[in-house]
């Protein structure tokens, strides 16, 4: 039996038997014709992408690169969820409720002692970005290196830069953020 959560109208997951959530957001991208006229290149449902420790991402646009214009509306071709400096990422995540979220470290991520997973510090981790996040549904909270939490909830928007940080999903219902991630340089 498939039941769904309604996140706004233009995101739905879809939860089969009540095991697995399954993202869907209808993403619409304009780009430029031959002419250099706006037209619309794409209206389409972007499936979300199981992430083993965090949840479900859905990768709406990614470049490694800043962006140049007229072009034809194509999502640049980019590798890794964190982008390099100049890069973008704009993604949806659905995190699930437990324990702290810790997904499996990327290269992108720093981590110190305790921080991988299992340790002391599971999924304490920085990156060399300035994340902009809108939290959509669920509650979530975010923990800083020295202990210092905020709980963040729908409506709530966060300006992550570059710290040591780690999250969790308050209460007993999935947690969904929009996020856009720029990639940064640290001196």
């Amino acid at each position: 039996m498939k039941t769904k959560l309604q996140l706004s109208k233009n995101v739905t997951m879809n939860k089969p038997d009540e095991k697995r959530q399954r993202m869907q957001v209808r993403t619409v991208v304009t780009g430029h014709n031959a002419k250099r006229r706006a037209v619309f290149v794409r209206d389409e449902k972007v499936d979300g992408m199981p992430i083993p420790g965090l949840g479900e991402l859905a990768f709406l646009w990614n470049a490694d690169e800043p962006a140049t214009y007229p072009n034809a509306g194509n999502n640049p071709a980019a590798r890794g969820i964190f982008p390099p400096l100049g890069g973008i990422r704009f993604i949806i995540g659905t995190y699930l409720p437990g324990d702290f979220i810790a997904p499996e470290p990327t290269p992108e991520m720093h981590l110190e002692d305790g921080d991988e997973l299992g340790g002391a510090n599971a999924g304490f981790h920085r990156t060399d970005t300035t994340d902009f996040g809108v939290v959509l549904s669920g509650n979530l909270a975010l923990q800083l290196d020295d202990g210092a939490e905020v709980s963040l909830s729908p409506g709530d928007v966060l300006i992550e830069n570059g710290t040591r940080h780690r999250w969790r999903v308050v209460g007993n219902v999935p947690a969904t953020m929009a996020s856009f991630i720029i990639g940064a340089q640290r001196r």
